[in-house]
């Protein structure tokens, strides 16, 4: 992912990628594979049925989890103060380095988006799960078959995974082939957003699907298993049609206009 990132927002520096790009990408790739199937694996050999797993009510408690939910309930609190004493320290940076603050404020940015997707995520604060399930399933079998295809509690590999992908493998064709496209790292956009952000929005979305099925299967950082709702589900894919539909289309008119 971080690599992906490097790769859009460096666009405009380089005239050709090192060979390392490529190589950290599909390694980066290759381990996703490797873990999704390695939690399948787990699954398989797993002789608990699934009433025995832990569900909201009955799963067991642990420090880590305690800490998540104690930092999700005072988020607002806690996240006010941060963002004071950041813009604070952004202010001073930038009276002596406006470009180097400017950085900072973008990396400030990615940090705090992966941070609120975890404590969201891993948080106990789900309400019946039962009652998602029936409330936000749809009526139609195809829609039903449609959303089984796209539940992250299935498999990590979501929508912004692909359209992240397609920026990526983008870039580094584009400079393959010798072939300059205004990616517009360097600001002021023509579009709503630029590329290297739309990158940025979708390596949170990815990182939220991922943390959804991790959490589904399997013990995350001492946090313990549990069953995520479909309710969250839904509003991952809610975000996906604003910023995978703007990613998308606005890649597309890149695509055109070259």
């Amino acid at each position: 992912m971080l690599d992906g990132l490097w790769i859009v927002e460096t666009y405009d520096s380089y005239g050709s990628y090192p060979g390392a790009a490529w190589i950290l990408l599909a390694i980066g790739l290759g381990l996703m594979i490797l873990a999704y199937f390695m939690i399948q694996l787990k699954r398989k050999r797993d002789t608990r049925s699934k009433d025995e797993v832990p569900g909201p009510q009955e799963k067991r408690e642990s420090a880590a989890q305690q800490f998540v939910n104690r930092m999700w309930k005072e988020r607002e609190a806690v996240g006010g103060k941060i963002i004071l004493v950041l813009l604070i320290i952004l202010a001073i940076i930038a009276f002596f380095h406006l470009s180097l603050a400017l950085r900072m404020l973008q990396i400030s940015i990615f940090v705090g988006i992966i941070t609120f997707t975890f404590f969201y995520i891993m948080n106990d604060e789900q309400g019946d799960l039962k009652e998602q399930e029936e409330d936000l399933r749809p009526e139609s079998h195809f829609m039903q078959t449609f959303m089984r295809l796209i539940d992250y509690r299935r498999h990590p590999f979501s929508l912004g995974l692909l359209v992240f992908l397609i920026l990526v493998l983008t870039c580094l064709i584009s400079k393959g082939l010798g072939v300059d496209l205004s990616f517009e790292t360097g600001g002021n956009p023509r579009y709503v957003m630029s590329l290297s952000t739309s990158a940025v929005l979708l390596s949170g979305l990815t990182f939220a699907c991922g943390l959804i099925y991790t959490n589904q299967h399997g013990d995350f950082l001492g946090i313990p298993q549990k069953e995520q709702g479909a309710y969250r589900v839904f509003q991952i894919h809610f975000f996906e049609i604003i910023v995978c539909g703007a990613s998308f289309l606005i890649w597309l008119g890149l695509m055109i206009l070259s």
